[in-house]
């Protein structure tokens, strides 16, 4: 419960979710109760943003009405004889995404009434536009569906989709070698993929499920629910796992018990952004390929905030692309290199690369 503040006859309590308790005391009227004696909800009031659609950091300011022309309300702005409570709300302790403002009058004789209305929280930062340079390119397999790319211990894995060709490899890009593969049964199409304590996690496309390995074995040690209809891509920031479904929502998972430990929805200073496929966490950030566009969003894992997007438009030149190739996916970043690999599904190179300012 956030701090309660005491005007007049009026009691204003803010709980998280942006919820509003409007309290007059004193207040008469008539006790409208059902069948089973129970009080019954008023349609006579009304609350409304003012500012729909508000930055973090802004205040959301809000108007609240008693259309009741029984009842006489101390301490409220009286406008066009109509009791009018206005005030605002500070963001700053509030996520991004959409929150309901509701608001209730409580009589002294138990009846009240009650109103909400929903206001959206966008970022207050503009995303830095930044570009790439590309390292090295080298030979990708052309028949890999690539939907999770990692590093690990200098090794680099590769999680593959598609009914019948879904699978788990080691691929070493200088030797152009693909070693100890697992493949998934028709039934499932792989998805992203993370590594954290010697377990390897893999999400599955629309089956609810996800699996366990043990990282020196590969054999599989164990499988998960999804809390989502749909997995898209994995990470991890060391304590627990990351995963998006497709929306604008990155969804924290205990790595033991796999319950949602938060869901943090993405913005930036325009609006949510949607489509959040594979993913890769690097110092406090997560990287999300973008599904369908030649862009990765960087994005503030304490706050859902877009801190930059990087284009990498062109980086598969014409003369490699091929009728069968599809989207931009993948992304592994070598820590020993302090680089990015880059590539997509069904594409016949994997790029290193860094992120540099983009030329204006």
């Amino acid at each position: 419960m956030k701090p309660i503040v005491k005007i007049g006859a009026l009691i204003i309590a803010l709980a998280m979710g942006a919820l509003l308790f409007l309290n007059p005391s004193g207040c008469n009227t008539d006790i409208k109760r059902d069948k089973g004696n129970r009080v019954k909800s008023k349609k006579e009031c009304s609350i409304r943003a003012l500012n729909g659609t508000v930055s973090s950091g802004e205040q959301i300011e809000y108007r609240f009405k008693n259309l009741s022309k029984k009842v006489a309300l101390d301490s409220i702005v009286m406008i066009d004889e109509t009791p009018v409570l206005e005030g605002a709300i500070g963001t700053y302790d509030l996520g991004l995404g959409r929150h309901d403002i509701r608001g209730r009058f409580i009589y002294s004789d138990s009846s009240f009434c009650e109103s909400s209305w929903s206001v959206e929280i966008l970022s207050d930062i503009e995303p830095v536009r930044m570009g790439y340079s590309v390292v090295s390119m080298h030979d990708h397999s052309a028949t890999s569906y690539t939907q999770g790319l990692l590093f690990h211990n200098g090794r680099l894995y590769e999680s593959t989709g598609q009914y019948g060709e879904s699978l788990i490899h080691h691929y070493d890009p200088k030797r152009r070698d693909y070693t100890d593969r697992v493949d998934l049964s028709m039934d499932y199409f792989g998805e992203g993929i993370t590594i954290l304590d010697d377990k390897l996690y893999q999400l599955t496309y629309k089956s609810r499920k996800g699996f366990v390995y043990d990282i020196g074995s590969m054999q599989r040690i164990g499988e998960f629910d999804l809390p989502s209809a749909e997995g898209w891509g994995l990470t991890d920031d060391g304590s627990n796992l990351i995963m998006s479904d497709g929306t604008n929502t990155l969804i924290y998972l205990d790595p033991v018990t796999f319950e949602v430990v938060r869901r943090m929805p993405v913005y930036d200073n325009k609006e949510k952004v949607n489509a959040l496929n594979e993913l890769e966490f690097v110092d406090g950030f997560v990287y999300a390929n973008l599904y369908g566009a030649t862009i990765i969003a960087k994005i503030d894992s304490n706050t859902g905030k877009v801190v930059e997007y990087i284009d990498c438009r062109g980086i598969l030149a014409p003369e490699l692309q091929n009728p069968d190739q599809d989207v931009f996916n993948g992304i592994a970043y070598n820590p020993e290199r302090r680089t990015f690999y880059l590539t997509g599904k069904y594409w016949p190179k994997l790029f290193e690369v860094r992120f540099i300012p983009k030329a204006s």
